[in-house]
């Protein structure tokens, strides 16, 4: 089995009011960056999706210093909470642009992940979140990258929905050594990681297992469910 995508990160830069002063390595099948809004985890993504470029920092991605690399070189896919889809295409034309090679088994192969053959031929304005954001995902899957950045994509999803896409996309990345980086401050999201990194006002406060740096939150969630 392939060893999981090895990812770098260094960061020493203002952002707004926000003083981003960070420093991490993920080296695990699925990573989340955990904390409050406005800490810095979304910059943090676009740092490594190559969509922010501040002159001190640095990008790894198995060993190989991408800093500089465009954007659309890297084999990065990032998936925004709300999904950048091109409203002109239909849902089949959406996930055939992110597919290199637009071959329509690649393509067909998204459809059957998420359950999507129905609305091939629909227009995201038509599209509930829940469907658009699973085209996103699907279209990001279907440029085959190295590494798929996730930012809150399960917020506001009903649990067994979130729980059901979660799995499918973790599945999937897992049979194709594809890393997964995700930013999330929803708890339940954060334990079923491999691995979290604590983020709060810019810095690095924590990382290892959820069991380790949540337990916390983790004792407390469980206090508030005994007492229902």
């Amino acid at each position: 089995m392939p060893n999981t995508p090895q990812l770098q990160v260094q960061c020493y830069a203002p952002i707004g009011s926000l003083h981003i002063d960070a420093e991490f390595t993920t080296t695990q099948p699925w990573t989340v960056l955990f904390g409050p809004s406005g800490s810095g985890k979304s910059s943090l993504l676009r740092l490594i999706a190559g969509l922010w470029q501040p002159q001190e920092s640095r990008v790894l991605l198995d060993a190989n210093n991408i800093t500089a690399t465009p954007a659309y070189k890297r084999q990065i896919a990032l998936v925004a909470q709300q999904p950048a889809l091109f409203p002109h295409m239909t849902v089949r034309q959406n996930i055939a642009f992110g597919s290199e090679s637009n071959q329509a088994e690649s393509i067909a192969q998204m459809f059957d992940l998420f359950g999507l053959k129905a609305l091939a031929d629909a227009k995201p304005a038509t599209l509930s979140g829940g469907e658009r954001q699973r085209v996103a995902i699907a279209r990001a899957l279907a440029s085959t990258p190295h590494l798929l950045l996730l930012d809150e994509v399960f917020t506001g999803m009903h649990r067994t929905q979130r729980d059901a896409l979660v799995q499918q996309v973790r599945t999937h990345c897992a049979a194709r050594n594809i890393a997964v980086l995700a930013v999330t401050h929803d708890l339940p999201e954060a334990l079923e990681a491999n691995e979290v990194i604590r983020v709060e006002a810019g810095h690095i406060i924590a990382r290892g297992s959820p069991n380790e740096v949540l337990s916390e939150e983790k004792k407390e969630m469980l206090a508030n469910l005994s007492q229902r």
